[in-house]
C-alpha cells in the first residue's frame, strides 16, 4: 500500500506498521513509536558499524523521490533505542540512515521508528543484518569484512575461526558458503589470526611440505617412484573413485608387470561433526568398502597403498611425518 507522507504521519494507523522480528539475534522489537527528529541523535559515521561507506549523493537522491511518490506501509521502518533522558537527544538511530537522511532533506519533522531493545553486541549484529534480503542496498563484502574485524578487535567474538565463522552465519545466514569461506579468511588474515590447521590447496603446496619439512621423499604428481616401485599420488578427500580408476589403469598398463599406486591424502578443513582424524579415517573406510565390492565383483588384486596423510594439525602432528591410520584389516 503506498501512502502520502502527510497521511502517513497524520493518518495512518501505527500498529498496522510492520515490526521485524530481531529475536534470532538477541533483540528484542518493543513497538513502533512516532519520534521528533530533534529528540534522536543520529551518527552515520562512527555508529553505523554494518557499512564501510555510507549512501553516496545518487542513492540518497533515489530514496528522496521514491518517498516522494509516497509510502510503502508494508516495509519495516528505521530503528532507535532509547539511551536515557539524561541525553538533549534520548534515542539513538541505530538503522536506516539514508531513508533518514532522505526524509529530513523532504522536511519532515517526525517519523515513525521501530524501537528496539538489546545489548549493544546484539544491536550491532541487527544493524550488520538488516541490509540483507533488500535490494536497497545489499551487504557488500567489505562491509561483512569490517564488521567480523570490529567484532574480534572489541572482543565481542573469539579471535579464532570457529567465531568468526558463528558470527557470520548468525548474522548472514542467507549468504553462500562460498561467500563465508572467502570472507572469514581474509578477516583472519587481516587480524593475523592463524589458523590452528594446515590446507593443501595444490599440488605445488603439497610439494612444498615435501621439500620443506618431510624427512622423506614421495612422488605426488602421478608419476612412477622408481625407489619404492610404484606410482606416487596425492589426493584430497572425496576422490577416492578417481583415484581408483588410474590405479587400476596403472596396474594393468601393457608394458607393466603391474605396479601399485601409493596414495597420501589430505582433508578439507574439519568441523564440530568431524575432526581431521575422523575424516582420515572416512577416507579409509571409503577405500575399504569400494575394495570390498570390487573383490565381491572379480578384483584379485588391490592396486592401492596407503602411504599415509599429509599433516595438517598444527598442534598434533608431527609436521615432518605423514600421519598413519590404522586401517580395519591391520
Amino acid at each position: 500500500m503506498l501512502v502520502s507522507i502527510e497521511n502517513y504521519l497524520n493518518s495512518f494507523n501505527p500498529e498496522d506498521i510492520p515490526l521485524p522480528d530481531w529475536t534470532h539475534l538477541g533483540v528484542k522489537t518493543v513497538g513502533t513509536e512516532k519520534i521528533s527528529w530533534d529528540q534522536i541523535y543520529v551518527d552515520d559515521i562512527n555508529r553505523n558499524t554494518g557499512k564501510v561507506e555510507s549512501h553516496t549523493s545518487e542513492e540518497i537522491e533515489n530514496l528522496r523521490l521514491s518517498f516522494a511518490e509516497g509510502v510503502v506501509t508494508t516495509e519495516f521502518p528505521p530503528a532507535v533505542v532509547y539511551r536515557g533522558s539524561m541525553y538533549d537527544k534520548p534515542w539513538e538511530l541505530k538503522y536506516g540512515f539514508g531513508r533518514s537522511e532522505a526524509l529530513r532533506i523532504l522536511l519532515t519533522t517526525a517519523w515513525y521508528f521501530t524501537v528496539l531493545e538489546g545489548t549493544e553486541d546484539a544491536l550491532e549484529d541487527v544493524q550488520a543484518a538488516e541490509n540483507e534480503g533488500l535490494p536497497k542496498r545489499l551487504n557488500q563484502e567489505v562491509d561483512m569484512r569490517k564488521f567480523l574485524i570490529q567484532k574480534v578487535i572489541s572482543g565481542k567474538i573469539s579471535r579464532n575461526e570457529e567465531a568468526i565463522r558463528a558470527k557470520f552465519r548468525l548474522v548472514y545466514p542467507n549468504r553462500k558458503k562460498e561467500v563465508e569461506n572467502r570472507i572469514v579468511p581474509q578477516v583472519m588474515e587481516t587480524l593475523g589470526i592463524e589458523k590452528p590447521y594446515i590446507l593443501y590447496t595444490s599440488t605445488p603446496k603439497v610439494q612444498d611440505w615435501l621439500k620443506n619439512h618431510s624427512r622423506k621423499d614421495y612422488v605426488v604428481n602421478g608419476e612412477f617412484d622408481n625407489n619404492r616401485k610404484m606410482y606416487g599420488t596425492v589426493m584430497k578427500e572425496g576422490y577416492q573413485y578417481r583415484t581408483i580408476w588410474n590405479a587400476i589403469k596403472n596396474y594393468t598398463k601393457p608394458d607393466d608387470p603391474g605396479y601399485k599406486t601409493y596414495v597420501i591424502y589430505h582433508c578439507g578443513a574439519p568441523t564440530k561433526k568431524s575432526s581431521l582424524n575422523q575424516k582420515r579415517k572416512q577416507v579409509i573406510d571409503n577405500f575399504e568398502d569400494m575394495r570390498r565390492r570390487l573383490e565381491k565383483m572379480g578384483l584379485k588384486e588391490w592396486p592401492i597403498v596407503y602411504m599415509g596423510a599429509l599433516p595438517q594439525d598444527r598442534v598434533k602432528d608431527d609436521m615432518k611425518e605423514l600421519v598413519q591410520i590404522q586401517t580395519k584389516d591391520e
